[in-house]
C-alpha cells in the first residue's frame, strides 16, 4: 500500500470550454462502484450514472453447453488436431468451432438524472474542469440574466454516494444574484421499471426507483434481431434521489420540481441484488429498494462534510505520485490542445494530464469490493455496447491493470484479484468438461458470472474464440502483485490461481514430432495468416504467444512455489520438465520475431494485437541486455506494424518501445495516442498541414475530445496501457542479476522532447519505491530510492550508463545521485 502524503498538482485540470454534444465528450467520476459521465450541460444537465454490478444475465445463465454433441469434445478436440498434423487447417477450424459455446453477460447503463433549469442557460464565460487530483467535475458560467453559477459533481468513496451541487455566486447570502427560477429533476432508464419512480418514504422531496436488467444481450457485432431480452433472470437494481434546495421544492409528475433555488444539490445512491464478493443474486426487490434508501439517509446525515471527505479520500489515492515534465501549461482547452500538438506545437504537458489520466480512472473506478474494470472501466450508456462491455481477457482486462502497481495503488488491484478466485473456480469445471483437464481455463472473453467458455455459438471465428490462454496470462498478475508488494500473505491467498493455470497449461501441452512440448490447437489472439492457396486462416500449431506464455508462467511458478507454501515435489518436476522442452521464441527470416510456428504471410501485417512479444511486456525476459538478438527482432516486429493502430494498441506499443529502450518509439506512439479522433478536430490537424519528413499514421485510434482513450470506440485500456508506458520510460527494475542483484534503470527510454521533469513516487518491483528523480537535458541529477525490507540493487542513470550497486536499508531513503 502507498503512504497516506498527498503531492497536490494543481495543474491536473482536463478543461473543455463547451458543454458535451456527445457521450464520450463527457467527464468521468466515480467511486469504483458507482460512475457517471457529467456532460456539463446548463440549461439541460445528463449525468449518466452506471452502478458496476449492473449486467446482463444471472449466474449460470451463460453457461451453455459447447456445440460438440454426439460425439462429445474430447473426441471433436483430437479429430482437430489430427487434422492439423496433417495439415488440414480448415477442417481443424471446423472441428475447434464445435467447442464454442454461448456468449458472456453485457455490461449495463442504469439511469439518467437530469436537471432541467432553463434560467441558468449559459451565456458567456462556460467552463468545465475534471480536477484529476479531487475527483470534481466543475463546470462554471454566466447566465444570461448575469447570474454567475457553479456546479460540481463528484462521486464520494466514502459516502457511498454521487452529488451534484449547483449554485449561484448569491448561495451564501452575500450576494444579490436572483434565484435560479424552477428546476427541475428528473430520472430516466433505458431500462423497464419494476417500480417507476416515487416520492422518498416520509414526503422528503426526492424519488426512488426499481428497475432490472436484461436477462440476456448478444453482441452488437452479431448483428441479430431480438438482441436484448428482458425474459429470464436478471439484476434488480434500485435509485435514490434526494434533492436539498433553498427553495421550494416538491415532487411532481414523476420529478423533483424546485423553484427560487440559489443552492441546489442532487444526491443518488443505487443498490443492487448482485452480491460481488460470490457472483450471485440475492433476488429480494424490497431489499435493494431498502439498501438504496439506506445508502441516501447515511449521505444525507452529513451532507455538508461529504465533499471534504471525498476530496481527503481521493487525493490521498492520487497524490502519491507526482510527475512533472517541466513544461508550460497553456491557457487553451483540451481539443485544442490535441489539434496544436497534432499540427507539431510541443504540448508535454498533455502526456503528464494523460499520465496521470490512467491513475484517476483507476482510483474512480476499481475499488476494494467491487468489479475489476470492464471495457469501459465502469462507464457505459448503451444496453448493447460494443463487445458487450465484457471481460476481453486476450489483453485488455490484463493492461486495465498494468498502472496499478507502478502508480502505487495497490489497493485498487484488488477487484482483479479476488475475481480471479472465482474465475479460477468456475474455470475449473469448463477444463474438465471440455478438455479433460486439470487445473482452470479461461478464453476469450468473461463477466461477473465467471463465464469461461469459448464464445461464438459455432459462428466466432476462431482466431478470438480458440484461445485456452486466459488463465494463463491472468494468472501473472497475481505474480506481479507479489513482485511489486512483498505481501507473502496475499501470494499464498491467491496461490489457487496461479497454481491451477499451471495444472492446466501442463495437460494442455502435446509432444511434437521434434520432441518439445507445443500446443495444439494454437492460435495467436486474434490475428490470421495465409494458407498457400491464399485462404485466411487463424488455428495452427505452437504459436509463439502460446510458447511465450507458457513460458513465463512456469517459471514463475517455479521461483514462487516456496514462497507460497506450494510444496508439490511431481508439480515442480513437470514444471521442470516442461521448461526443459518449450521452445524459445525465434527470429524470422526477415529479421521480425516471428508470430507463427512456420513463416507464413501475414493476412493483416498491422494487426493491433502483438501478443508473440509477451515476454517484452508485460513479461520481462526479453530486453537489450537480456536477450539482445530477441530484443531486436522485437524492434523490427514493431517497426512492421506501422505507425497507427487502435488507441489501446498505440498505448501497448508505446509500453513495449519503452521496454526496449527505444526512446524515438516511445515519443512517436505518445504523438500518435495523443492524435484526436472526433471528427472535426482530425479535419482541423489534416487542414493544418503534415509534417513532410515521416509519414502521416491514418490515426484510426487516439482520444477524444476529453482525453479518453478511442479504440475507437471508447475503451479505457488505453488510458491505462498508457500510463504504464510511460512509467516504463521513466524507471524499469524488472531484472535480477545472476547475482540476485535487481537492476534499477533510470530514464531508460526518456523521450527528447522531455528534457526536464521530476516524478516522485513510483513503486518498483522488489518492493521499491523512487521517491524522487529529477533530470534535466536529459541526464539524472538527483535520484531517492527506498525499499520496504533491506535491499541491495545495480543502479544504471540512462543508457549506456555504468551500474551502481547501492544498499538500501528497510525504510530508509537514499540519495543515488550520480
Amino acid at each position: 500500500m502507498g503512504d497516506d502524503v498527498v503531492d497536490r498538482d494543481e495543474s491536473l485540470g482536463l478543461r473543455l470550454d463547451a458543454p458535451a454534444q456527445v457521450w464520450t465528450d463527457a467527464f468521468p467520476v466515480g467511486n469504483g462502484r458507482l460512475g457517471a459521465m457529467v456532460h456539463g450541460g446548463t440549461g439541460r444537465e445528463r449525468l449518466q450514472v452506471n452502478d458496476d454490478t449492473c449486467w446482463s444475465g444471472a449466474p449460470g445463465a451463460h453457461a451453455l453447453a459447447p456445440l460438440a454433441d454426439p460425439e462429445g469434445p474430447a473426441a471433436v478436440l483430437a479429430a482437430a488436431r489430427r487434422a492439423l498434423a496433417d495439415g488440414d487447417v480448415p477442417g481443424a477450424e471446423r472441428h475447434v468451432r464445435r467447442l464454442q459455446s454461448g456468449y458472456s453477460a453485457a455490461n449495463q447503463p442504469l439511469v439518467d438524472v437530469l436537471l432541467e433549469q432553463p434560467a441558468a442557460d449559459a451565456a458567456e464565460g462556460y467552463r468545465r474542469v475534471l480536477d484529476l487530483a479531487d475527483g470534481v467535475a466543475t463546470t462554471t458560467w454566466t447566465a444570461g440574466d448575469g447570474t454567475r453559477w457553479r456546479q460540481d459533481v463528484l462521486v464520494s468513496h466514502p459516502d457511498g454516494a454521487l452529488l451534484l451541487d449547483r449554485c449561484t455566486d448569491a448561495a451564501d447570502g452575500t450576494g444579490t444574484a436572483p434565484a435560479g427560477g424552477t428546476a427541475t429533476v428528473a430520472v430516466t432508464s433505458p431500462h423497464p421499471w419494476v417500480r417507476p419512480p416515487a416520492p422518498l418514504p416520509g414526503g422528503a422531496p426526492g424519488l426512488v426507483a426499481l428497475v432490472r436488467m436484461p436477462a440476456r444481450v448478444l453482441p452488437d457485432y452479431l448483428g441479430v434481431p431480438d438482441a436484448i431480452s428482458y425474459d429470464g433472470p436478471g439484476v434488480l437494481a434500485a435509485v435514490a434521489l434526494a434533492v436539498v434546495a433553498d427553495g421550494a421544492a416538491e415532487v411532481a409528475d414523476g420529478g423533483v420540481r424546485v423553484a427560487g433555488a440559489r443552492r441546489l444539490r442532487v444526491l443518488l445512491t443505487t443498490a443492487t441484488d448482485h452480491v460481488v464478493a460470490d457472483g450471485r443474486l440475492h433476488g429480494d426487490a424490497d431489499r435493494v429498494v431498502a439498501d438504496a434508501l439506506t445508502g441516501l439517509g447515511a449521505a444525507l446525515a452529513d451532507l455538508d462534510g461529504l465533499p471534504g471527505r471525498h476530496v481527503a479520500d481521493h487525493a490521498s489515492l492520487m497524490g502519491r505520485v507526482h510527475l512533472d515534465l517541466r513544461a508550460p501549461v497553456p491557457d487553451a482547452p483540451l481539443d485544442a490542445r490535441l489539434v496544436a500538438h497534432a499540427r507539431g506545437q510541443a504540448d508535454p504537458h498533455l502526456a503528464v494530464l494523460a499520465f496521470q489520466y490512467g491513475r484517476y480512472l483507476t482510483v474512480a473506478g476499481s475499488r476494494p469490493g467491487t468489479l475489476p474494470l470492464h471495457l469501459q472501466g465502469i462507464w457505459n450508456p448503451h444496453r448493447q455496447p460494443p463487445w458487450n462491455a465484457n471481460y476481453t481477457i486476450n489483453i485488455n482486462t490484463e493492461m486495465n491493470y498494468w498502472p496499478t502497481l507502478v502508480g502505487d495503488l495497490a489497493e485498487c488491484h484488488e477487484p482483479l484479484l479476488s475475481w480471479l478466485d472465482r474465475l479460477a473456480v468456475a474455470g475449473e469445471r469448463t477444463a474438465r468438461g471440455l478438455y479433460g483437464a486439470r487445473g482452470w481455463v479461461a478464453h476469450h472473453n468473461s463477466d461477473p458470472w465467471c463465464f469461461t467458455g469459448p464464445v461464438g455459438a459455432g459462428e466466432d471465428s476462431p482466431s478470438w474464440s480458440t484461445w485456452p490462454f486466459g488463465g494463463v496470462w491472468l494468472a501473472r498478475h497475481v505474480v506481479d502483485h507479489h513482485d511489486w508488494t512483498g505481501d507473502d500473505d496475499a501470494l499464498r491467498r491467491h496461490w489457487p490461481v496461479v497454481r491451477g493455470a499451471a495444472l492446466f497449461l501442463l495437460d494442455w501441452l502435446v509432444d511434437l514430432p521434434d520432441e518439445t512440448l507445443g500446443t495444439s490447437p494454437a492460435t495467436s489472439p486474434e490475428n490470421q495468416y495465409l494458407l498457400p492457396d491464399g485462404t485466411v486462416a487463424s488455428v495452427g500449431v505452437s504459436t509463439t504467444s502460446d510458447l511465450a506464455m507458457a513460458r513465463d508462467l512456469l517459471e514463475h511458478v517455479r521461483r514462487l512455489a516456496p514462497v507460497a507454501g506450494d510444496r508439490d515435489e511431481d508439480l515442480l518436476a513437470s514444471v521442470d520438465g516442461a521448461l526443459d522442452r518449450l521452445p524459445t521464441e525465434r527470429v524470422a527470416p526477415d529479421g521480425r520475431l516471428a508470430e507463427w510456428s512456420s513463416d507464413v504471410p501475414d493476412a493483416e501485417p498491422e494487426h493491433r494485437h502483438q501478443s508473440h512479444l509477451y515476454r517484452v511486456f508485460p513479461g520481462t525476459s526479453i530486453d537489450p541486455d537480456a536477450a539482445p538478438a530477441l530484443a531486436a527482432a522485437a524492434r523490427r516486429t514493431l517497426d512492421a506494424r506501422g505507425p497507427d493502430s487502435t488507441g489501446w494498441s498505440l498505448a501497448w506499443r508505446l509500453a513495449l518501445h519503452a521496454r526496449l529502450r527505444d526512446p524515438g518509439g516511445v515519443a512517436d506512439l505518445v504523438d500518435a495516442f495523443l492524435h484526436p479522433v472526433d471528427d472535426d478536430l482530425a479535419a482541423a490537424v489534416g487542414a493544418g498541414g503534415a509534417d513532410p519528413g515521416r509519414p502521416a499514421p491514418r490515426h484510426v485510434g487516439g482520444v477524444y475530445r476529453s482525453l479518453l482513450c478511442a479504440h475507437p470506440p471508447f475503451q479505457v485500456d488505453g488510458n491505462l496501457g498508457f500510463t504504464a508506458g510511460v512509467a516504463e520510460a521513466l524507471v524499469q527494475a524488472h531484472r535480477l542479476g545472476a547475482d540476485g542483484v535487481r537492476e534499477v534503470h533510470l530514464l531508460p527510454a526518456l523521450p527528447a522532447a522531455w528534457p526536464d521533469g521530476r516524478v516522485r513516487g513510483l513503486r518498483l518491483r522488489g518492493g521499491l519505491r523512487l521517491e524522487e528523480l529529477v533530470w534535466r537535458d536529459g541526464r539524472v541529477v538527483r535520484a531517492v530510492l527506498r525499499a520496504g525490507r533491506r535491499a541491495v540493487v545495480d543502479v544504471r542513470t540512462g543508457a549506456g550508463a555504468a551500474r551502481r550497486q547501492v544498499v538500501l536499508p528497510a525504510g530508509e531513503p537514499v540519495a543515488v545521485t550520480p
